[in-house]
């Protein structure tokens, strides 16, 4: 079971094939028996599909200095793309006892703004009652994404509704249980019967977009950490009216979320966005009432921040319209980037 998953995971970061049966069979029967260890060959999958996309592997014995990082760790894995070995070595080199900007790149994470349904479906926004509506992160494309292409600012945009597949959610995620993992289904009060199922997809047709969207993500980020230190933006908004997720909303206007984990930005990183819309007059929670952020298992070192944006800053969720302090809020959150990557306050 355990190389089954562990296998289905990694090839999606190149959209392979699976591994062959025979493959996943032998596998876990070497684990089983203590032929084989766990560690040895996660570590061997990785490097041969980083060496498949073209990376070069590099050790590192002396710690990278950066303002940031309060106890580095020596011995990290650095995977450079196409350049050679020798190169590769002299790059991670003279980078020591430098200074390193926090990022180099920020890739802005949108899952859950699209009202549309694949075409193949036989479901659409109207089939929505207001409660399930209250669920969309309304314009999240508009308010986070740039008008203007910029080189070292990326996004990746889920093209369909939540409701259809939710690609926030986890494999066996705990909100399964209430109806709200990557496949929503729920039961309601109906007119002509004792209770109605509600549900918009599959599980196996919503897994399909799960697993290919994943899949991108992941290829993304592997492709904008080659040479810079990314930060994955994760964007959101939430409800200011009792919702099925939070039935009781919070006073808050925007919520900074993150994991205790590699992923976690740096400390200062934080205080940053946390004091840059206070400074606007914000109020800001931080890991309340949301916490956490997206992350995607891939073999390359990166950062992710959860930005949770209050609707009734940017519009009105009866008539779903923007309001005027929309592009307000717009600039507010499009001016951190330039904070983020050159330390540059509007």
């Amino acid at each position: 079971m355990v190389a089954t998953q562990l296998a289905k995971g990694y090839s999606l970061i190149n959209k392979k094939k699976y591994m062959t049966q025979k493959e996943i069979k032998q596998t876990a029967r070497l684990m089983e028996e203590g032929k084989l260890d766990l560690k040895e060959w996660l570590e061997k999958r990785i490097d041969e599909d980083m060496k498949r996309l073209g990376f070069t592997k590099i050790e590192t014995t002396t710690p990278h200095k950066n303002e940031q990082v309060s106890s580095p760790v020596s011995g990290t894995i650095t995977f450079l793309k196409g350049v050679s070995a020798k190169k590769a070595a002299a790059i991670m080199a003279s980078r020591r006892g430098k200074t390193i900007r926090d990022y180099e790149g920020l890739l802005l994470h949108i899952p859950h703004s699209s009202t549309s349904f694949p075409s193949e479906s036989t479901h659409s926004f109207t089939d929505l009652d207001e409660e399930e509506k209250l669920l969309i992160d309304y314009y999240t494309d508009e308010l986070f994404v740039p008008r203007e292409q910029k080189r070292n600012i990326c996004s990746v945009v889920f093209p369909y509704c939540r409701l259809y597949c939710d690609v926030e959610r986890l494999v066996n995620d705990p909100l399964e249980d209430k109806g709200l993992g990557i496949s929503y289904r729920r039961t309601v009060d109906s007119d002509y019967l004792p209770f109605e199922e509600r549900s918009f997809s599959r599980l196996n047709e919503a897994f399909k977009y799960y697993a290919d969207f994943h899949a991108d993500v992941s290829k993304r980020i592997v492709e904008m950490t080659c040479m810079n230190k990314i930060l994955l933006i994760d964007c959101h908004s939430f409800s200011a009216l009792p919702n099925l997720l939070n039935p009781t909303p919070p006073d808050i206007d925007i919520c900074i979320g993150y994991n205790d984990d590699e992923t976690r930005p740096y400390t200062k990183t934080i205080d940053n966005i946390v004091q840059f819309f206070k400074s606007l007059g914000y109020k800001v929670g931080i890991n309340e009432p949301f916490s956490n952020s997206k992350t995607f298992p891939v073999p390359v070192e990166y950062h992710s921040v959860m930005i949770e944006v209050n609707k009734r800053l940017y519009m009105n969720e009866q008539t779903l319209d923007t309001i005027d302090r929309f592009y307000k809020l717009k600039h507010d959150i499009q001016s951190l980037y330039n904070l983020l990557l050159y330390g540059q306050k509007p």
